[in-house]
């Protein structure tokens, strides 16, 4: 039976949470945002704070042809981007499936290289959007209709990659994993 039990947990992505070097990273500020997050989970009631833990993360496919690509949707009643973090292994063209189940209008306003793109996104329709992110970055996109940003719908694209000399902050070396 306790194999079994420490089987199905260490098969599970949330086993993970579970090691030491995880829990110690679990300050007080942390703990306070895991345990405020069942308190938020009803729309119009800090559903800013359902972003990261409901929206998840997905990490976007490098084509043969070097683009790369995701899909995201936004689910009905739910005011959310799902995922809501997108990861790229690089900088580069990245091409986003956007699909809207809600009843409601949405827009998406990406960052790219240059200007932001904007996609309109009617209910019940799907539509993609292709954005130029070159450098290594965190960067946000939203639904600039109404105030659909200001109740949770944002994401954030992560760029992968070393920062340039020139761009790095002037601080002393951090220590780095691997070091």
């Amino acid at each position: 039976m306790a194999a079994a039990l420490a089987l199905l947990v260490t098969g599970c992505e949330h086993a993970k949470l579970l090691r030491p070097s995880v829990l110690k990273q679990l300050d007080t500020d942390v703990a306070a945002l895991v345990n405020e997050l069942p308190e938020v989970d009803h729309a119009n009631k800090a559903i800013i704070a359902r972003l990261f833990p409901h929206g998840g993360l997905t990490r976007a496919s490098v084509g043969k042809d070097g683009v790369m690509r995701s899909e995201i949707s936004v689910p009905k009643d739910e005011m959310i981007w799902k995922p809501a973090i997108v990861v790229m292994p690089r900088g580069g063209t990245l091409q986003l499936d956007i699909q809207n189940d809600d009843e409601a209008h949405h827009m998406a306003f990406m960052p790219s290289d240059g200007e932001r793109q904007v996609l309109d996104l009617p209910p019940k329709t799907r539509g993609q959007v292709t954005i130029e992110l070159s450098q290594p970055g965190l960067y946000w996109f939203g639904c600039p209709v109404a105030n659909h940003a200001g109740r949770g719908m944002l994401g954030l694209v992560l760029v992968k990659g070393e920062v340039p000399e020139s761009a790095r902050l002037d601080r002393p070396k951090q220590p780095r994993p691997g070091d």
